[in-house]
């Protein structure tokens, strides 16, 4: 049988939690408010904290606090901001280990008003909190007020400057364009696409913005041709297993490489044996 090492990370994500507030259909990990919340065992997040910190080093500029989708180092879940003090001392345990490019993702529920949000994000920064990843999609605001993603965007964009990006940027111009308030479902969505922006549906719902996993293939699968299982035998997934660009990590410390949710190399404990 082959065998091969766990790749060297680049870049890499750390969960928190699988919990979350919303149950969004295209969700990799399939999190949802129904999770246990088993945060994150913090001796634990500290160990592999320090083993990204070594071997990150001298992968990134000195002091770099650029931040980028696949570059640094981002807490994430499930939503992060559930158990905000948890968030908060592990940005410090980040920052003292000197991570480079450190943000974290959210899908903002939490951004009920300025105040809030402006007092959470300073705190951060504070810490050693370098930029924020603003989730923005069309399955997110079945859940969230639109609103509440452009408050943490304006103030987000106060706080960290040019550090804060909303992913998907693409959906977060249609969603402007329909001129949301509040929440909308899917199907609505969609109608709004068929009527207005038909030639943007398939960037929508290409590779790039909607995953085939997790929740997708089970609650998106009847947007796409559908092919019969033999049609991949012959596919490796060699690739995406040993690519090294990005990592996730999640709350029960499995090292998961190439985005492949329930496929674990091994304990990140452990990452020298793996």
């Amino acid at each position: 049988m082959a065998k091969f090492r766990a790749p060297e990370p680049f870049s890499g994500g750390i969960f928190l939690t699988y919990k979350c507030t919303s149950m969004c259909r295209h969700c990799m990990y399939a999190c949802s408010p129904k999770w246990s919340e088993d945060w994150i065992d913090v001796k634990g997040a500290e160990k592999v904290l320090t083993i990204l910190s070594e071997r990150l080093r001298g992968k990134y500029p000195s002091r770099s606090n650029t931040i980028g989708v696949n570059y640094g180092v981002h807490f994430t879940g499930g939503e992060p901001f559930l158990n905000f003090e948890l968030l908060l001392k592990l940005t410090e345990v980040a920052h003292s280990l000197e991570l480079p490019s450190l943000f974290v993702e959210t899908n903002c529920f939490w951004c009920v008003n300025d105040k809030v949000v402006e007092e959470k994000l300073k705190r951060l920064k504070s810490a050693g909190l370098q930029g924020i990843l603003i989730s923005a999609n069309p399955f997110l605001v079945e859940y969230v007020p639109f609103e509440r993603i452009v408050r943490c965007e304006r103030i987000g964009r106060k706080v960290f400057g040019g550090n804060v990006i909303v992913y998907h940027d693409l959906f977060y111009s249609q969603l402007k364009r329909l001129g949301l308030k509040g929440r909308i479902s899917f199907e609505d969505y969609l109608e709004f696409m068929v009527k207005k922006c038909r030639g943007e549906i398939p960037l929508a719902l290409s590779f790039n913005s909607v995953l085939p996993m997790g929740r997708a293939p089970y609650k998106l699968g009847y947007l796409y041709r559908r092919y019969p299982a033999k049609v991949f035998f012959s596919e490796s997934c060699r690739r995406e297993l040993t690519r090294e660009w990005h990592v996730h990590i999640d709350n029960y410390f499995n090292y998961i490489t190439g985005y492949c949710g329930g496929i674990s190399l091994g304990d990140a404990r452990e990452l020298d044996s793996l």
